[in-house]
């Protein structure tokens, strides 16, 4: 708004400054003439006269423009869908069957029966009993006994008994002593030993700063804004129905039913009668009949009996006792102990410190974006000044560096002396004590007093009554009678009247009905009215105000001063003593007094008295009473009862259960399923793809060229033809100047 309450200011300004501008150029120059060379043309003002002329102006145009945008969108499309519904159903259906029925009858069957008759006889039956008889008899008994004889006698023994005989005597013992002897040496060790030094030096470091500087402008934005508007059309909706048609039919179905037919036929009937067939028979048998007999016999028994007699004696026995005696020895012992030598050893060991060392480590290298410096261009055709900016160049710049310090290890070698220990062995001989138990063997003699027993044998004889029985056989006939019975059998048949049902198939045909349904499809069709909105642009101008930065670089230097560590290694020398040791030998001898034991044998003679014994058999005779049994035969009779058996034929009736068929008519109603089919109409909903055209607005630049009248002044025909000269434009900057 500012700038076009400006506007009529600036256009007076500009023809102001168009009307000024030619007047000094309408004389050509002809008032800077001497006044030597003035005419009466040069003193009066010319008459200026303007003339009209049209130059061609190119200017660029932004028109909108609209292209369509096509937008597919998920609609829901509704739409229904048959499907067949099937449905069981029944009906009766009515049939004839023929039902066989059981009929229970009784028929009276004659039959024979032969029946067995017992009798109960007794038969009387002779058998011998042995009857026991007890004899008495005498057997003879004969033993020995054995009398013992006793007989006194001396024996001579010869025995050897030990004496012990003792002995002194020295046995040199001979030993070995070391005894060490050390000596000091001194050893030179040469080793290096890093030192450490320290130099400064100087590093230049360079770093560019960047500082923005800041500049306003003005954009004039032009924007589109859609407009909605509503607009109504019509769609034609099409859906399809189904219209059930029904239609009748008939199925004919064959059934087999079973017609009884009853035929008459005999059946022969079998049977056997047993009749008995009775026989007499005898049976001898034998057995042995055993008679006893008693005897009587004397038997001699003998036995011997033994009576003791005790007597007492009294030996002297040589008797070895063994006594301990303890006596006392000694003997040198050798012992080697060890003894702790210390002495020392150079050990190498690696160690070190740590130090801490600097270092530079330089800035990342950031592209960054910056824009050259524009320039202002002046467009002739339409009097305007544009800015037209720089290119953006991509710059790589180095941050600033930074100085890191880290720890480094500095690896020395040290000589230390280690002290370390070995056991040198040592012998040493000394006398140790020590007791020695002898067995010490001594004859003694000791009384022995003994008890002998001798048996006196005493023979005896007696005579003993003995009974013995002896069984004497016999062999007997016995007769006996018995009866046999046998069954003869009969064969019997008789002729009997039966009737039989045979079932007859007989085909028959049955009607059904039944109906179908098939679905007739029918097209139908409406409008339905639906709305549609649709954006019609509208152009918008806004002003925007940015600021604009550019990066200026500076350039900076300083001087960082560092430190650098380098060892410079020196020798120094260390004396290390040390021991050596050597083992000097010393020999040693003492006499040690020894006693060796020893026995002499002596022989030595011992009387020793035994007796001895020896028996003197004795015969025994006794006579010893025994019993025998002897068995006697005994005639006895006894009744013994048996029962015969005889068949008695009775003729029975019974009564036979029988069962005859005959078939029954009967109408029996079943219900028979069958299916029917029916359409279902079903709504469903489905999405579909929709597309939606909208204009979207474009901005278009187009160059148009177009005259505009420019006011051009004229001379006076009498002075010379000036070259037309094109008036200032005024310079109008802004996106505003074109549109004024």
């Amino acid at each position: 708004m500012k700038v076009r309450k400006w506007m009529p200011l600036l256009a007076a300004v500009a023809v102001w400054a168009t009307a000024e501008a030619p007047a000094r150029a309408q004389h050509c120059g002809a008032c800077t003439y001497p006044e030597s060379c003035c005419s009466p043309e040069q003193h009066h003002m010319p008459r200026i006269r303007h003339r009209v002329c049209y130059e061609t102006v190119t200017e660029e145009r932004t028109c909108v423009r609209y292209r369509p945008v096509y937008q597919t969108v998920m609609k829901e499309c509704r739409y229904t869908t048959y499907h067949t519904v099937k449905e069981q159903c029944v009906k009766e259906e009515r049939k004839v069957v023929c039902k066989p029925v059981w009929e229970t009858y009784n028929v009276v069957q004659k039959y024979t029966v032969c029946k067995p008759v017992y009798e109960q006889c007794v038969r009387e039956q002779c058998y011998t009993v042995c009857k026991p008889v007890v004899q008495e008899y005498e057997v003879p008994v004969k033993w020995t006994t054995y009398k013992p004889v006793y007989q006194q006698h001396v024996r001579y023994c010869n025995y050897t008994t030990y004496r012990t005989c003792y002995q002194d005597y020295q046995v040199p013992v001979t030993w070995t002593t070391y005894k060490p002897v050390y000596q000091q040496h001194v050893r030179e060790c040469r080793y290096n030993v890093p030192r450490t030094c320290v130099q400064e030096y100087q590093v230049p470091v360079y770093w560019t700063t960047s500082h923005p500087v800041y500049q306003q402008h003005v954009k004039y934005c032009n924007y589109t804004v859609q407009k909605p508007c509503v607009q109504e059309y019509q769609v034609p909706i099409h859906w399809t129905t189904y219209k059930p048609v029904y239609q009748q039919h008939v199925r004919y179905c064959n059934y087999t039913v079973q017609k009884p037919c009853y035929q008459e036929y005999q059946v022969p009937i079998h049977w056997t009668t047993c009749k008995p067939v009775y026989q007499q028979h005898v049976r001898y048998c034998n057995y042995t009949v055993y008679h006893q007999k008693v005897e009587h016999y004397q038997v001699p028994v003998r036995w011997t009996t033994c009576k003791p007699v005790y007597e007492k004696h009294e030996v002297m026995v040589p008797c070895v006792t063994h006594r301990t005696v303890v006596e006392q020895c000694e003997k040198v012992v050798k012992t080697c102990t060890t003894e702790k030598v210390w002495y020392e050893v150079p050990v190498t060991v690696r160690s070190g410190c740590w130090k801490t060392e600097s270092y530079y480590v330089p800035g990342r290298v950031v592209t960054r974006q910056v824009r050259e410096p524009g320039c202002w261009e002046f467009d002739e055709c339409t009097c305007q000044s544009h800015y037209r900016c720089g290119k953006t160049v991509c710059v790589q710049e180095q941050l600033p560096g930074r100085c890191c310090t880290k720890r480094v290890w500095c690896p020395t070698e040290e000589v230390r002396m280690e002290k370390r220990c070995k056991l040198v062995p040592r012998e040493e001989c000394h006398v140790v004590k020590y007791n020695v138990c002898k067995t010490v063997c001594e004859t003694v003699m000791k009384p022995h007093c003994t008890t002998t027993c001798r048996m006196i044998q005493e023979q005896h004889c007696k005579m003993v009554t003995c009974q013995r029985c002896v069984c004497v056989p016999e062999v007997k006939t016995q007769c006996i009678p018995y009866t046999t019975c046998h069954m003869v059998q009969e064969q019997h048949c008789r002729m009997e009247k039966r009737v039989k049902c045979i079932m007859v198939p007989e085909v028959k045909t049955q009607c059904i009905p039944y109906t179908t349904c098939h679905m007739v499809p029918q097209q139908h069709c409406r409008m339905e009215t639906r709305r549609r909105c649709y954006t019609v642009p509208e152009v918008r101008t806004q002003c925007i105000p940015y600021t604009t930065c550019r990066m200026v670089q500076q350039q900076h230097c300083k001087m960082v001063t560092q430190r650098r560590c380098y060892t410079v290694n020196e020798v120094k020398v260390q004396y290390i003593p040390y021991t050596t040791c050597r083992m000097v030998a010393e020999q040693h001898c003492k006499m040690v007094p020894q006693r060796r034991c020893y026995t002499v044998p002596e022989v030595k003679t011992q009387c020793i008295p035994y007796t001895t014994c020896h028996m003197v058999p004795e015969h025994h005779c006794k006579m010893v009473k025994r019993c025998c049994t002897i068995m006697v035969p005994e005639q006895r009779v006894c009744k013994v009862p048996y029962t015969v058996c005889r068949t008695v034929t009775e003729e029975r009736e019974r009564v036979v259960c029988c069962k005859r068929c005959k078939m029954v008519q009967e109408e029996h109603v079943c219900q028979v399923p069958y299916t029917v089919c029916r359409k279902v109409a079903c709504e469903q909903t489905k999405l579909v793809p929709h597309t939606i055209c909208h204009m979207e607005p474009y901005c278009v630049t187009t160059k148009v060229c177009r005259r505009v009248p420019v006011c051009i002044p004229t001379c006076d025909p009498c002075c010379p033809s000036v070259a037309p000269v094109a008036p200032a434009a005024p310079v109008i900057t802004g996106p505003g100047a074109a549109k004024e």
